[in-house]
């Protein structure tokens, strides 16, 4: 019941929603970097972006020391190569262009080789076959808005709310079968921690986005180590009320992508980090037509392009956009499903890799699937993945090692943790499996595969307020323990 007054007030909240709005409140400069790197051998300068001139070469400068420019065009130099002196480090790269020279970008370089990432230890054997259920933090009100990520040593990582004390929190595995577990305070100032979203850096170390709701702004911590003890914490946007839904993911590059939704002017804006700590970004709204952007997920295609699924709460719609390219000046918007879908969603890029979304249709109270016909999505073939009872909020999708889409979800007819793995790429056909009925859990979920191949779900389990781990033991978490016997 309590569910069903909340969609009540929501779906009465979306009528009278300003339409599209005007963004010159955005900090957007005429000439903006996008990426850069050095390339190792030749120790050449590569820079992307947009508004670099023509008529007259830009001046680059790496530390205030200029760099030869060989090319450029409106949205590539190739400058260099850069002096041996300016060696492996973070350092300060400033583009300036135009004829008067009044256009320019900073933009935080990395230098350096690939950072040598240890190998996963190997799996620990299962102790008895079944899926393990783990409490991982019960130090009060814990475990709201968990994200799972697995690090280069194969170990996962738990990002989450601390709602007794409202503070952000990580945990960390100290083995892939987690009988173990470090706890960390990533940001404790004031009342943050909403809407938390966590990847792993191309550094190997935990980058995690979240909603300070005291200062009204999106921030991103990039931890530095792998345990969290200590972040970088930088704020992507202030302009008020920026992140309450949140999802980020790393692309290759190494420059994080937040997706998130911007309630003042009710929109989907994506903010492209122009540093692995993100302190400077590019803030791009890829959707203002109406009230949009809630329950967003990220994924990168194998293009490295973003591309995100979230709810149109205007048209109760289940909506897709896609960035054209890096910086996200032009995208592809399509709705995929209408009227009354969507209020939760996840979306992974699939073994062939095309988008795979899963999503809640809170008109039928039914858990469907969304396969992507497109990299853009702008079709998708979509199924009904479970239809027993009042099943499918709060989904979350991964691509198991067998390259079949598995869904953690919410069954709140029964306030249990289910699985759903699919049979197809394309989920036509379902496994479905309670994992964790004990108590009412499950009303906030994420998944990963873990270095073994095998699924872990993070969840809250709302009977007793904590943060908990399922450890499956088979690609279909579907091995649980049977009941205790009578006898």
């Amino acid at each position: 019941m309590k569910l069903r007054r909340l969609l009540t007030v929501l779906l009465l909240g979306v009528a009278g929603i300003a339409s599209a709005q005007d963004y010159s409140w955005l900090d957007n400069p005429q000439l903006l970097i996008l990426r850069a790197k050095v390339e190792s051998g030749s120790r050449l300068l590569f820079i992307e972006g947009e508004h670099f001139g023509e008529r007259r070469l830009p001046e680059v400068t790496i530390d205030d020391q200029p760099i030869t420019v060989r090319s450029a065009s409106q949205n590539a130099i190739e400058a260099g190569p850069v002096p041996t002196g300016i060696g492996s480090g973070t350092h300060i790269l400033r583009v300036v262009a135009g004829d008067d020279r009044s256009r320019f970008d900073a933009y935080s370089l990395e230098i350096g080789e690939e950072p040598v990432r240890p190998k996963p230890p190997p799996a620990v054997p299962p102790e008895d076959g079944y899926t393990k259920l783990r409490v991982i933090d019960s130090d009060g009100d814990v475990g709201w808005s968990p994200s799972i990520a697995i690090g280069p040593d194969g170990l996962p990582v738990i990002a989450y709310v601390d709602y007794a004390n409202l503070d952000l929190k990580l945990a960390r595995c100290t083995d892939i079968d987690c009988a173990g577990v470090s706890r960390a305070l990533v940001d404790a100032k004031g009342a943050v921690g909403w809407s938390v979203a966590a990847a792993i850096g191309v550094d190997g170390l935990p980058v995690i986005a979240y909603f300070d709701t005291e200062e009204r702004a999106l921030k991103l911590a990039r931890c530095k180590h792998p345990g969290c003890h200590a972040a970088d914490i930088s704020v992507v946007d202030d302009s008020g009320e920026a992140g309450k839904f949140v999802s980020i993911a790393v692309p290759p590059d190494g420059l994080p992508v937040i997706a998130y939704y911007e309630r003042g002017h009710r929109d989907l804006l994506m903010a492209l980090c122009r540093s692995p700590t993100c302190d400077t970004a590019l803030r791009r709204p890829v959707d203002s037509a109406g009230d949009v952007g809630w329950h967003n997920a990220l994924a990168i295609g194998r293009d490295g392009t973003p591309v995100a699924s979230y709810f149109d709460a205007s048209r109760r719609d289940l909506k897709v956009v896609h960035c054209k390219d890096r910086g996200c000046g032009d995208v592809n918007q399509a709705s995929l499903d209408l009227g009354g879908v969507g209020m939760g969603t996840d979306i992974v890029i699939g073994a062939d890799g095309l988008p795979f979304i899963a999503y809640w249709d809170f008109l039928n109270d039914d858990l469907k699937a969304a396969h992507c016909d497109d990299p853009a999505c702008e079709t998708a073939r979509i199924g009904r993945v479970d239809t027993a009872g009042s099943v499918g909020s709060n989904p979350a999708v991964a691509i198991g090692a067998d390259g079949l889409p598995i869904i953690a979800y919410h069954d709140h007819t029964n306030s249990d943790l289910k699985v759903a793995h699919c049979q197809d790429p394309i989920c036509s056909s379902a496994r479905v499996t309670t994992v964790d009925s004990g108590g009412s859990v499950g009303w906030h979920i994420d998944i990963a595969i873990g270095s073994d191949g095998l699924p872990l779900i993070a969840y809250y389990d709302e009977t007793n307020g904590d943060l908990k781990l399922a450890r499956c033991e088979d690609p279909a978490c579907s091995r649980t323990a049977p009941p205790p016997s009578r006898f």
